[in-house]
C-alpha cells in the first residue's frame, strides 16, 4: 500500500493561491459496450486527421524520444485559477503538478488508488481527487490533512465544485450523485440516478447541476431532479455560464445555459473525450481520442484551427486565465486552455494544454502554435531523454534538458537521464511498467523488483529475483533460484550445483546428466 499524499519529490506546501478566474473542468473516460469503468492498455499511434485545407499549428522542438509525463496514460488535467500550475493525474496512480508554460515539474503525489479525475475548487483552496475504489479525497492546496469523504461504494468517475467552492458534486458507478460540503466534509444529499449511468458532472450555476451519461441532464442541485434532457456525453460549460457545448459521438452542439435550447450543431461522426471553453468563452477546445484536437469558435462553432497530429489519444481539457502573458516559473496545464492578460482589448492571449497518452502538449492560442515546453518527469522517461533539475525557493524543479532554467534558479543536476527504459515495453515483461519501481533502480534493472518478471529481458541481473524462471534469460545465474530446472538452457552459467531436482540433461557443463 503507498503511503497517502506520499511526496516523491519534495514534500513542501502549494504556493499560495491568487486572484484569477474561476476555471472550468471537464474530463471523460472513454468505456466500450455502454459506459464501463476500464483500467485501459497501452495507447496506439493516432490518426492524423484530415481537413488539409484548414491551417494547423507548427510543431515544436521538445524532448528528444523517450521523454514522458506519466508512466501510464493521462486521464485528467485541471489548472489553479491563475493558470500558472497545472495538474495531472495518470493511470500510474500519480498527481503531479507543473508550471506553465515551462513545464517544469515540481511536486508528485502517490495515491492508493486509481485517479481518474482531478479538480481545483475555483477559490483555489482545494483539490478533489476521485478515484477508483470508491475514494474520494479533499486536499488542501496550501498544505494540511487530507480529508475523505466517505459514501461511494464504486470508481467515482468525475467530481466539479461550485462556482462559489462551497460544494462539491460527484458521480460515480455505484450510481449515486453525491453533493458535499467542503468546509465540513461530510455529506449533504445523494441521488439515486435511476434515468442514466452518470459518468460526469459539471455545476455550470448555482442551482443547477449537468451530468451525462449516454444523454445530458439539467438538474436541480437542491433535489437531483432531472428538469431536462438532450443529446451529449462529454460536455463542458462556458465561464460565464451562459453556454454549454457538448458532443455525442455524432455531433458538436452548441446550447443555451440553463434553457438547453440548441444554437446551434456540427456534424463531426468521432467520438470527443473532452471539451473545453477559453476563459474568455470565444474559443471551444475538442479534444478526441482518436484524432488531433480542434478549434472552433463560440457559440456558433465555427471551426478554426485543426492542431497538428499527437502520438496518443487526448483524454482531458482544462480552461484557465495565466497571471500574466510573460512566461512564468510556475503554471501548469492537461489538455486545457490558460489566459494571459489583454493587452489589446477583445484579443484572448490563451494556452492550450493537450494531454496526448503519457505526453502534455502546450500551444498557444488563437494562433494554434505549438510552446516549447516538454512536461517531462525522470521516472517516467527512458534514458533517451534527459532532463535538468534546479532549485528555486526551496522547491525541487525538473524541465526536460535544453529549456533554460529561471533567473536566481540553482542548476543541481544538468542532463540527468532517465531511470526507465521499459518505456512501451519494448522487450520487457513489466506490462505498462507496473511493479518497474524507475526511481531508485538505475536503468531499470529490475535488481529485487517483486514482480517484475525477468522473462526476456536483456540486463536483468536477476539477483536474488523472487519467482524468476531464469528460463532462456541470458546473463541470469540462477544462483539459489529452488526450482531453477536449467532444462535445455544452452549457455547457462548455472552449473545445477546444488539445484534440487535438476535433470541436467543436455545442459551444457553439467557434469553427469
Amino acid at each position: 500500500m503507498k503511503k497517502r499524499f506520499e511526496d516523491r519529490i519534495f514534500s513542501f506546501p502549494l504556493p499560495l493561491e491568487t486572484a484569477g478566474e474561476t476555471p472550468g473542468v471537464s474530463s471523460i473516460e472513454p468505456r466500450p459496450d455502454g459506459w464501463t469503468l476500464t483500467r485501459r492498455g497501452l495507447m496506439g499511434l493516432i490518426a492524423a486527421g484530415a481537413c488539409a485545407a484548414l491551417p494547423r499549428s507548427a510543431r515544436a522542438a521538445g524532448c528528444s524520444s523517450g521523454a514522458f509525463a506519466h508512466e501510464i496514460l493521462i486521464d485528467s488535467l485541471s489548472f489553479f485559477p491563475d493558470g500558472t500550475t497545472l495538474i495531472s493525474a495518470g493511470q500510474d496512480s500519480l498527481v503531479k503538478f507543473w508550471t506553465v508554460p515551462r513545464g517544469a515539474l515540481f511536486r508528485t503525489v502517490s495515491t492508493d488508488g486509481l485517479p481518474l479525475q482531478v479538480s481545483v475548487s475555483p477559490d483555489g483552496k482545494w483539490i478533489a481527487v476521485a478515484m477508483d475504489g470508491g475514494q474520494l479525497e479533499l486536499w488542501p492546496s496550501a498544505g494540511g490533512t487530507t480529508r475523505q469523504l466517505m459514501g461511494h461504494t464504486s470508481a467515482v468517475l468525475s467530481v466539479a465544485f461550485t462556482p462559489d467552492s462551497s460544494q462539491l458534486v460527484s458521480v460515480s458507478l455505484d450510481r449515486t450523485t453525491k453533493v458535499w460540503s467542503v468546509a465540513q466534509a461530510k455529506l449533504l444529499q445523494s441521488f439515486t440516478d435511476s434515468a442514466d449511468q452518470m459518468t460526469r458532472v459539471a455545476v455550470p450555476q448555482a442551482q443547477y447541476l449537468v451530468t451525462s451519461g449516454l444523454q445530458l441532464h439539467l438538474r436541480s442541485l437542491t433535489t437531483g431532479a432531472i428538469l431536462k434532457t438532450v443529446a451529449g456525453q462529454a460536455f463542458a460549460a462556458s465561464p460565464d455560464g451562459s453556454l454549454l457545448a457538448a458532443h455525442d459521438a455524432t455531433k458538436l452542439y452548441m446550447y443555451a445555459f440553463p434553457s438547453l435550447l440548441p444554437i446551434v450543431s456540427v456534424v463531426e461522426k468521432q467520438s470527443a473525450a473532452s471539451l473545453s471553453f477559453s476563459p474568455g468563452g470565444r474559443l471551444l477546445a475538442v479534444a478526441y481520442t482518436n484524432a488531433p484536437p480542434r478549434l472552433y469558435s463560440a457559440p456558433d462553432l465555427t471551426l478554426k484551427l485543426q492542431m497538428a497530429a499527437v502520438p496518443g489519444p487526448c483524454l482531458s481539457t482544462a480552461a484557465a486565465r495565466t497571471a500574466s502573458p510573460a512566461p512564468r516559473s510556475a503554471p501548469t496545464a492537461s489538455v486545457g486552455i490558460g489566459q494571459g492578460k489583454q493587452p489589446v482589448p477583445h484579443v484572448e492571449l490563451t494556452h492550450l494544454a493537450v494531454t496526448s497518452g503519457r505526453n502534455i502538449l502546450l500551444y498557444g492560442l488563437p494562433s494554434g502554435a505549438r510552446v516549447p515546453a516538454s512536461f517531462m518527469d525522470v521516472a517516467a522517461s527512458s534514458p533517451a531523454a534527459s532532463a535538468t533539475q534546479y532549485l528555486g525557493n526551496g522547491v525541487v524543479y525538473t524541465v526536460c534538458c535544453g529549456m533554460p532554467i529561471p533567473a536566481g534558479a540553482v542548476c543541481t543536476c544538468n542532463c540527468v537521464p532517465g531511470n526507465c527504459p521499459c518505456v512501451d515495453d519494448t522487450g520487457c515483461s513489466c506490462v505498462s511498467d507496473a511493479g518497474c519501481d524507475c526511481v531508485s533502480d538505475t536503468g531499470c534493472a529490475c535488481v529485487s523488483d517483486t514482480g517484475c518478471g525477468c522473462v526476456g529481458d536483456t540486463g536483468c541481473s536477476c539477483v536474488g529475483d523472487v519467482g524468476c524462471s531464469c528460463d532462456s534469460d541470458y546473463g541470469c545465474g540462477c544462483v539459489d533460484d529452488t526450482g531453477c530446472g536449467c532444462d535445455g538452457d544452452t549457455g547457462s552459467s548455472c552449473g545445477c550445483d546444488g539445484d534440487a531436482g535438476c535433470g541436467c540433461d543436455g545442459d551444457a557443463g553439467c557434469a553427469t546428466d
